[in-house]
């Protein structure tokens, strides 16, 4: 009896007959009757994995057959929650959950959802809604909180998402103190009558610090600074090998350069432009081969793997190498000879590669030039142009050939999101805030973007021609429904989207520029944005809707991205013969690990972000702000402040009665004529920066 391949009969079966009992599924798989208990033991397993349900009547089904969906519960920021879907559904975006149907669910729960419609969450992402209907199995035992004591019992809040508080006994605190950062291990999961239980597992300092904060943070998200001996170890034996150059192209004599932001420490990315006698462009675009040195299954390899990214938090980096190879032996740094993989193209005037070379290469950057100094020779910083001088005209090439990459990309319909990234400055310790700004994205900034676009499409249309088993990154086009519920917002800042049956990002890139110059374009941008799903690495080319790119992949990070590593191994298998091509389902496993890994990466960064943020804005209680309404739930406005920080109103808390109107999707005062939308600007006072619940709490000043 083979119970796995036993289970994916039955699933086979089901998905032509909706419904079977037991007698029949015993019957199907030829179990013996006189094993009757046993037999209905094991179909009972299968109800309690998810794998299959049961009805009223004691029919066996498919959850999807019956409008369910097993996935992965996710709590964000204690408001709502997302469940990831685990099936091979096309639909790849989370299912929204509102707080009233998580039904016990905890943070990382695998979870049985039913779908109950479409649903919006705080920020206007619209999407399928459910509710759980049933809890298949926990995967976290250890959370991270802030004690609250008492003499004779103590709660451990969550920081982040859980769901729950957690009851500690007071033989089960140890020597932790009231407000304190702790680490629990669950001992007991709750129920409708009792909250989870649990003990102390380690103190993690005070909660009113930040950095304990961040430290936290790591620690709940599995995420770490530090490497295993056996890695730290092998890192030392790679960085005393000899540098072999044969088989190499020595491009060492050109005027090769990086351009990254100032606190760039790993520099896995070089260019050089020349202008051809055919009116053409030469472009190199140079990484940094840190497949030369780190070899398939080594212990480098897999710690590699298994973090899946670098982590860029406000205050560090969690490097998905040691620092010793990411920003040591690999990264491109200036007048050192780096072992590199090149994408050499010949593009012409009208933006097309017409002919293209993938080779191992060798160079020695001449400049490693910032964005900052960049952008101001190419505005004609003469003391700059003059420091510069060997590679002025090359930056003036650079900048001519960006441009007519960029207008092709505009032509065939890409998507620009013009969003302010936020940056936190923080003070020579590292430690307090002094300054928020939103990052430049100027010509230094699109050059790079536009080389590292063109030498992806070119990477991963020659991978897709050659046949070859890679990872691509992909952007699928996003779901009817959405887009009908995106209509009826942008219909409210005047706009439309003319045809849902044939989607191209064009339209939606159309009103985009149309918006740029308005007072709401940075709201109808996030709107837009919140409408489309979250690109995400898969071994199928289905290219990538918002870049409107046909082929598509990730090669010019492979210091910092797992992905590109693996796309260099790819690429390699090719031109050496001797090294074996990937396994798809190989890289089909990896994709979808460092998809999620992506996504766990992307959530601690902005966490540290809006920890340091709260601190900045704690300092700040009492003030007047000026800001925009970006959003609503049943019970909350959302704002934005002139330097892009969210805040909030919980109008349950208003002088008057106020309830959301959803159909008009605004906040109405039942009172009298007023009336909150999106994009209007009003003065708020702030009340609360809370570095529990991360929440920055305002009040409008009329009703202050």
């Amino acid at each position: 009896m083979n119970l796995e391949k036993d289970l994916e009969k039955i699933k086979e079966l089901l998905k032509d007959v909706k419904y079977l009992t037991l007698d029949q599924i015993t019957s199907f798989l030829d179990w013996s009757p006189k094993k009757k208990k046993d037999n209905k033991t094991i179909i009972l397993s299968w109800i309690d994995s998810g794998d299959l349900i049961m009805d009223k009547k004691h029919r066996l089904s498919l959850p999807e057959n019956l409008g369910y969906v097993k996935g992965v519960f996710r709590i964000i920021k204690n408001r709502f929650a997302f469940v990831d879907r685990e099936d091979d559904s096309e639909k790849r975006d989370g299912i929204f959950i509102p707080k009233e149907d998580f039904n016990n669910a905890l943070d990382g729960d695998t979870v049985l959802v039913r779908i109950t419609g479409l649903g919006r969450d705080s920020n206007g992402k619209i999407g399928e809604e459910g509710e759980v209907v049933k809890i298949i199995s926990h995967s976290k035992n250890t959370v991270v909180g802030i004690l609250e004591k008492n003499k004779k019992f103590a709660f451990v809040i969550p920081t982040g998402s859980f769901g729950k508080d957690i009851y500690i006994p007071n033989s089960k605190i140890g020597n932790a103190d009231n407000k304190d950062l702790v680490a629990v291990e669950i001992t007991f999961w709750g129920d409708d009558d009792r909250k989870p239980e649990g003990k102390i597992i380690k103190v993690l300092g005070s909660s009113t610090n930040s950095k304990n904060m961040i430290e936290a943070l790591i620690y709940r998200e599995g995420l770490s600074e530090k490497f295993s001996d056996e890695a730290m170890q092998q890192t030392k034996e790679v960085i005393k090998e000899k540098i072999d150059y044969s088989n190499r192209k020595d491009l060492t004599k050109l005027p090769i350069i990086t351009i990254d932001g100032a606190d760039a420490k790993d520099l896995d990315d070089a260019v050089y432009v020349e202008k051809l006698e055919n009116g053409n462009y030469k472009l190199i675009v140079a990484i940094a081969d840190v497949s030369h040195y780190v070899k398939k299954d080594t212990v480098l390899d897999l710690e590699a793997r298994h973090r899946g990214n670098s982590v860029y938090l406000v205050d560090r980096v969690l490097p998905m190498f040691p620092k010793e190879i990411s920003n040591g032996i690999c990264s491109l740094n200036e007048k050192e000879e780096k072992l590199t993989f090149s994408c050499e193209m010949e593009i012409d005037l009208k933006g097309d590669v017409v002919n293209y070379e993938v080779y191992k290469s060798v160079i020695k950057s001449v400049h490693r030039m910032t964005y900052k100094d960049v952008n101001a020779i190419l505005d004609g910083d003469k003391d700059l142009i003059n420091e510069y001088s060997d590679i002025y005209e090359m930056l003036k090439q650079m900048l001519e050939l960006s441009k007519i990459l960029r207008a092709k990309k505009f032509t065939r319909g890409s998507i620009d999101f013009e969003l302010p990234e936020l940056k936190v400055v923080l003070d020579e310790d590292n430690n307090k805030v002094e300054k928020v700004l939103l990052r430049d994205r100027g010509e230094g900034e699109k050059i790079i973007e536009d080389f590292m676009i063109a030498a992806n499409e070119t990477v991963a249309e020659r991978i897709y021609w050659l046949e070859l088993a890679s990872i691509y990154r992909t952007h699928e086009k996003p779901d009817r429904e959405k887009i009908v519920v995106l209509n009826e917002i942008l219909a409210k800042f005047g706009y439309k989207i003319p045809n849902f049956d044939n989607l191209h990002p064009k339209q939606f890139q159309e009103i985009i520029e149309r918006s740029k110059d308005k007072e709401t374009s940075m709201l109808v941008h996030k709107t837009i944005l919140r409408a489309l799903k979250q690109a995400r690495y898969t071994v199928e080319d289905i290219g990538h809707f918002g870049l409107a790119s046909s082929h598509y992949t990730h090669f010019t990070s492979p210091i910092r991205r797992y992905s590109d590593l693996m796309v260099h191994r790819v690429l390699f298998s090719n031109i050496d013969n001797s090294v074996k091509q990937l396994k798809l389902a190989d890289l089909d496993e990896i994709a979808q690990h460092i998809s999620k890994t992506e996504r766990v990466a992307m959530k601690a960064e902005d966490e540290s972000v809006r920890i340091k943020l709260v601190e900045y804005m704690q300092k700040r209680v009492g003030e007047t702000f000026n800001v925009m309404v970006t959003g609503f739930t049943q019970k909350k406005v959302f704002f934005e402040t002139d330097e892009h920080i969210e805040c909030s109103w919980d109008v349950t808390t208003a002088i008057n009665y106020y309830v959301f109107n959803e159909e008009n999707y605004c906040m109405e005062d039942t009172n009298s004529d007023t009336v909150f939308r999106l994009g209007d600007k009003i003065d708020v006072v702030l009340k609360r920066a809370d570095l529990l619940t991360l929440e920055i709490a305002v009040v409008p000043l009329d009703d202050f």
